[in-house]
């Protein structure tokens, strides 16, 4: 029986053009369910209320979850927003959940403590334990690294006894020892809720900081690049960029 080349041939290549349809529309059928070439560009919700942010999100097909209340801002509504993560302008899938930070419905006063010659870290703990938040740390001549020298809220010197709204950002003064340069640790593998603190222990302040376009998780995403490099030199008071994902890879 003489054997059809003709008919093997046909086959072949019937074959070929089968697996190649098939695996176009699995990629297209997959694009489709992830909405893969949708792109939304995040809108600015800085000073819209709660309602307007939910009626702004719901048209874009993206979501909001209320991060926390930040330090109360005159400038703007109680209640509207102060910022958000990812900032606007960030480009998102459909679905990403939008984290926002609003300004206190309500404001309570409580009065500064007394932190007059203390330590770095007797300040933050006592600042974080009377509801402030501990903003930048800056370094002026001074024999004691590290000793508090000045607070200030804004542009506001502010002493013990003065009452601010709960949450208020204070700024620390300390005394550099006449050191001028510290080694930058190794911030890879953190995560952004544990990275001020570390960088405040070193005597440095978080700078600005970067999401990759594939993350999901804003919330539980890991460092995986900074700026400037781990055991490089900088000044005291530095501030110090970071780069985040979903995962260290």
């Amino acid at each position: 029986m003489k054997f059809n080349y003709r008919f093997l041939f046909f086959l072949v290549f019937f074959l070929i053009i089968l697996f190649f349809l098939t695996v176009k529309l699995i990629d297209v059928t997959l694009k489709n369910y992830t909405r893969h070439n949708t792109i939304i560009k995040v809108p600015s919700l800085v000073g819209f209320t709660l309602s307007n942010v939910e009626d702004t999100l719901s048209k874009l097909d993206l979501e909001y979850v209320i991060l926390d209340s930040a330090a109360y801002n005159p400038n703007y509504h109680r209640g509207s927003i102060l910022s958000h993560d990812p900032k606007a302008g960030n480009q998102v899938k459909p679905g990403r959940k939008i984290y926002l930070t609003i300004n206190p419905f309500t404001v309570n006063y409580i009065p500064v403590p007394d932190l007059a010659n203390k330590s770095l870290r007797q300040g933050i703990s006592l600042l974080e334990s009377n509801a402030f938040r501990v903003g930048n740390l800056h370094y002026i001549d001074f024999y004691a690294k590290n000793l508090i020298r000045m607070l200030k809220a804004g542009d506001n010197v502010v002493t013990k006894g003065d009452s601010l709204p709960k949450f208020t950002i204070i700024d620390i003064y300390l005394g550099d020892g006449y050191i001028k340069e510290v080694a930058v640790p190794d911030l890879s593998g953190l995560e952004l809720g544990d990275i001020k603190r570390k960088l405040n222990n070193y005597s440095l302040n978080l700078g600005n900081y970067y999401y990759a376009d594939s993350i999901n998780d804003t919330l539980n995403c890991r460092i995986y690049q900074q700026e400037p490099l781990f055991g490089e030199k900088v000044p005291l008071g530095s501030y110090i960029s970071i780069w985040l994902n979903d995962s260290l890879y």
